[in-house]
């Protein structure tokens, strides 16, 4: 549920006829009123099947403001109870930033889903000095989750459900591996490629260098019920998906997958991420009101403004995540669709291994410290080298003005 400022930044797209989110899922979760630490448990539960088999765990409310997720979990927890005859496997139930969603903030110090990386987290571990909320959740969850991760037999897939500030339908996003494709291409709803370049440090990134299958899901805005209808959705899909289902419990999640299919008119369609207009805080930055998700944009649209003056869209596209809420990074992010011919391209490339010879095309060369990255000057690889890195399972680490670093992924066999 937002907080009241973000609800006074709300576009009046898609909420005249909203059901209060409180009032349209029932009390399975505190929303009204303040609520309290002590009724969101960091284990919102787990089920067993009658044979052993992969592990799916689901993550709700990783930011404070997004309790749909929650709610999804919690349903098809209640939904699994004594029928674990037709499940294999295990499914979990895990709550990302408890004291985020006690105070109803997206956060309380820093993004918690902006603070997975690799050498944070070794820090924190060793010094274990504590900075705010958001560090002692972040240690208590990688606790939950590493150790999951660790036990667990079989494949181990993590939904990350979340919710955004402006409206729209569901889509998924995804690191660009090939185990996280296979899941997400298994998904009737858009699917978002590159916004891990535009998103450094989230959780996603950090547990499929882990060897986790990951996928994220938006399932709408955050005070929209659909939203916890779309999550729910999505879990029942990501069960089918991932092989967790008999046939006696494979009728709700046909159904689910229809509710999907039926909710949008966007369908299966594969978009990437070319711009994101990231924000400072003092920058005042405003969205303005009438955008939505897949909404089509103008090269040159004023699509917002800041104390700097009007914000306008540098090319053409379509708009995604636009900002309408107090707090937050990015103010919105411009994709393009991708032909869907190019992803088995793909992955025919990447199991070649043709950086082999990248280093031979004009303005690439490798990293002189690291074997998986490769420089690229865009002054002299007069070519679209981003995407053609893309194609071949490289993503950016980092960007100079013309110069790029693109490093590979790691892809696991299927």
């Amino acid at each position: 549920m937002a907080s009241t400022t973000d609800q006074m930044c709300l576009p009046n797209t898609e909420t005249e006829h909203q059901v209060p989110l409180e009032e349209a899922v029932g009390p399975i979760f505190p929303l009204s009123g303040t609520r309290r630490l002590e009724e969101i448990p960091r284990d919102l539960g787990r089920v067993e099947g009658s044979v052993p088999g992969s592990t799916l765990i689901c993550l709700g409310g990783l930011h404070g403001n997004e309790p749909a997720g929650v709610i999804a979990i919690q349903r098809v927890l209640a939904d699994l109870e004594g029928k674990e005859d037709g499940l294999k496997g295990q499914v979990i139930g895990v709550v990302g930033n408890r004291q985020a969603l006690a105070a109803d903030r997206r956060f309380l110090a820093h993004d918690l889903n902006r603070a997975w990386h690799t050498d944070r987290m070794a820090r924190l571990k060793d010094e274990g000095v504590l900075h705010d909320g958001e560090d002692q959740e972040q240690i208590e969850l990688d606790e939950v989750l590493t150790g999951i991760v660790r036990e667990a037999s079989g494949r181990l897939f993590l939904l990350d459900l979340h919710t955004t500030s402006g409206p729209g339908p569901a889509f998924a996003i995804l690191d660009d591996s090939l185990l996280n494709r296979e899941v997400a291409l298994d998904f009737p709803v858009p699917l978002i490629l590159g916004l891990e370049e535009e998103l450094s440090g989230t959780l996603a990134s950090y547990f499929s260098l882990q060897g986790v299958t990951v996928l994220g899901f938006e399932a709408g805005q955050h005070t929209d019920p659909r939203s916890v209808d779309r999550a729910e959705a999505a879990i029942w899909v990501a069960l089918e998906s991932g092989g967790f289902l008999k046939s006696s419990l494979r009728h709700p999640a046909k159904a689910a997958r229809q509710r999907l299919i039926d909710d949008t008119d966007i369908g299966r369609r594969i978009f990437e991420v070319r711009h994101g207009h990231h924000i400072q805080p003092q920058e005042g930055f405003r969205m303005k009101s009438g955008y939505r998700s897949f909404k089509t944009v103008e090269a040159g649209e004023k699509v917002g403004s800041s104390v700097h003056g009007d914000v306008a869209a540098p090319f053409g596209g379509r708009i995604l995540m636009p900002l309408y809420q107090d707090q937050g990074e990015d103010g919105f992010f411009l994709i393009r669709e991708v032909r869907p011919i190019w992803l088995p391209i793909s992955a025919t490339l990447r199991r070649l291994r043709l950086e082999r010879v990248l280093h031979l095309l004009p303005g690439v060369q490798r990293h002189p410290l690291r074997s998986e990255s490769f420089i690229v000057d865009r002054r002299y690889a007069r070519w679209s080298a981003r995407q053609l890195f893309h194609l071949l399972g490289f993503r950016r680490e980092g960007r100079l003005d013309r110069i790029l670093v693109m490093t590979r992924r790691e892809d696991r066999d299927l």
